[in-house]
């Protein structure tokens, strides 16, 4: 119900909204007017909930009449209906006079302003002319209305005009008081607060109101900020919303309300509007995974934020003791990222962050990040020289990674089994001897292991050869040796044979045998050098050629005993051998 009655208590225009007044409306609408003539009144409320009776006050009391009421008497007129308010009073003059000057009950600005000098019985004037303040405004004519364009207050004052008629000569009205209404007040602006804090939604409104008379005028309103126009074009509302306002926002404020024809603008007192700052508070770095350490070469992001504050907050990251200043960004916002997209381990450490909207600076908790660097390819290497050992060889197997985060298990591999496993808890290269079998020949590789990534190496072939292998290579080799210094001696001695010569003209040569000289000791012998002798076969082929070597063995001679030839030796031996040229 009391909606209901407030509802009805409203008149809107053009979206302004008003009490709703009741208006006593004359007809016609000229003041005064000469005895005997009659005067219809009409209680209006303007809008279609006009009652067909009301209340009317005259000769000092209240009577209920219909909403038409027609008078004769001079007076004071107010009418009243239910739910609607009281008028304002009209005061009806009904003049006994020769001439008059009549205006319209009620002018406001802008309106045409009709001033009309008019004699009892409307007897023709002549020589009219009309007076404000005492003062003559006008020329004397036979013109008995004239017309003002567009009403001002500076319009308002004492009138009265002088004319001449048939039944007299001169004669000169009564004054009549001239006051020109506001079309409308000037607005008043007003605001949901006067300090609002910053973020909230302000309603600015810029309030005034047209008369009843005339709420068919259109108005738009503007508002303005130290000098600027908030709005860009004139709106009808009377109000403007701020959805978020800001401590920049701070200022000034005051609005216009302009009529769309009449040309009427008026400006409402100066507001101040002081926007305060919330500082900042409940400040939190994080990372955006769940955990701390991270992966050389991953994306890794630091969150900075606050709980409140407003403005414009600045946020700023810090690196261990550092007092350089990582990043800084300032903006419209609670939080704000610090984005390494791709983490390197030079990047490991404590960050910080700090916020500061310039009313308060906080700074956040340590963040301790870790950058976890993947092992890079092992390295196996063998102390055996060109990966070849004996039986019974120790052999040293090393492995070995260039980076790596600590602790690294490290794992040895032959044909595919695990043969050692050893942890570096502190990174680096590990190693292990090994006497090594038969049954250690074949392919060996290792696998590097820091519970992030593992790598394994290039796989090599570790060769094992038994003991007797190097003499025989040895005997081996001799034999060459001798082989070809057998047959360097053959070419040469063809080479002798083609040239002449004979190396040997006897079958053989006697072994020279000297007497031993008398010393401490008996039987001593003189050591005596073996000769070989050569002697040339025949040959039954051109291509090849005989040879046949001697070798007398040296034999304890004693100097009674005579030398023997070389058949006679049985110590000595007959070689032959065939070379083809």
């Amino acid at each position: 119900m009391f909606l209901w009655t407030a509802l009805l208590i409203l008149v809107f225009s053009h979206g302004q909204a008003f009490p709703a007044k009741n208006v006593v409306i004359p007809n016609p609408p000229w003041n005064p007017v000469f005895k005997g003539e009659k005067v219809t009144l009409t209680c209006s409320g303007f809008h279609l909930l006009d009652s067909e009776k009301a209340w009317w006050f005259y000769e000092k009391e209240w009577r209920k009449k219909s909403n038409t009421l027609v008078v004769e008497k001079t007076g004071e007129y107010r009418c009243h209906m239910e739910g609607l308010t009281l008028s304002d009073p009209l005061y009806l003059v009904l003049s006994t006079d020769v001439l008059i000057l009549q205006m319209p009950y009620i002018v406001f600005e802008g309106d045409i302003l009709l001033l009309r000098c008019r004699g009892r019985h409307d007897v023709k004037l002549k020589d009219i002319s009309f007076y404000k303040d005492k003062k003559p405004f006008s020329d004397v004519s036979e013109n008995s209305m004239i017309s003002i364009p567009k009403a001002n207050s500076d319009h308002s004052g004492q009138y009265y005009c002088k004319a001449k008629g048939r039944k007299f000569n001169q004669n000169t009205s009564k004054e009549v008081k001239l006051q020109i209404q506001e079309l409308f007040a000037p607005p008043e602006l007003k605001t949901t607060t006067s300090e609002p804090t910053e973020g909230t939604t302000v309603t600015l409104s810029c309030e005034t109101q047209l008369p009843p008379q005339r709420s068919d005028i259109e108005l738009n309103f503007s508002f303005f900020r130290d000098g600027r126009v908030i709005t860009s074009d004139w709106k009808k509302s009377q109000k403007l919303q701020i959805p978020a306002i800001w401590r920049e926002d701070s200022g000034s404020y005051w609005c216009e309300a302009e009529t769309v024809t009449l040309d009427i603008k008026k400006q409402s007192k100066h507001m101040k509007i002081n926007v305060k700052r919330i500082p900042v508070s409940g400040i939190f770095l994080e990372i955006q995974s769940s955990r701390t350490e991270v992966i050389e070469g991953e994306k890794l992001v630091l969150i900075c934020s606050v709980a409140e504050g407003t403005g414009n907050i600045t946020f700023s990251w810090y690196k261990d003791d550092s007092k350089d200043c990582l990043r800084k960004k300032t903006q419209y916002s609670l939080k704000e990222e610090f984005v390494f997209s791709i983490i390197k381990k030079s990047d490991e450490g404590r960050y910080h962050c700090v916020a500061d909207n310039n009313n308060e600076t906080i700074v956040s908790r340590v963040v301790t990040v870790t950058v976890t660097v993947p092992v890079s390819r092992p390295l196996l290497t063998f102390s055996a020289v060109e990966m070849e050992a004996i039986v019974g060889d120790v052999v040293e197997f090393r492995c070995e990674v260039l980076r790596g985060s600590a602790p690294i298990f490290y794992q040895f591999y032959h044909k595919g089994l695990i043969l050692e496993t050893i942890l570096a808890p502190f990174g680096g290269a590990v190693s292990f001897n090994l006497s090594v079998t038969i049954e250690h020949s074949g392919n060996y590789s290792c696998k590097a292991n820091n519970s992030f990534s593992s790598q394994l190496s290039e796989m090599l072939e570790l060769s094992i050869q038994e003991r007797y292998l190097p003499i025989l290579i040895v005997t081996v080799s001799l034999l060459g040796i001798l082989g070809f210094t057998a047959v360097a001696l053959l070419i040469f001695f063809k080479l002798k044979k083609n040239s002449g010569g004979s190396p040997v003209p006897e079958p053989f040569r006697n072994l020279s045998i000297t007497n031993p000289q008398k010393s401490g000791h008996s039987k001593s012998i003189t050591p005596v050098e073996l000769q070989p002798i050569y002697v040339n076969v025949t040959t039954f082929s051109e291509d090849v050629v005989y040879s046949e070597v001697w070798n007398a063995k040296q034999e304890n001679i004693s100097t009674a005993n005579t030398s023997k030839t070389p058949s006679e030796d049985k110590a000595s031996s007959v070689v032959y051998s065939e070379v083809k040229i």
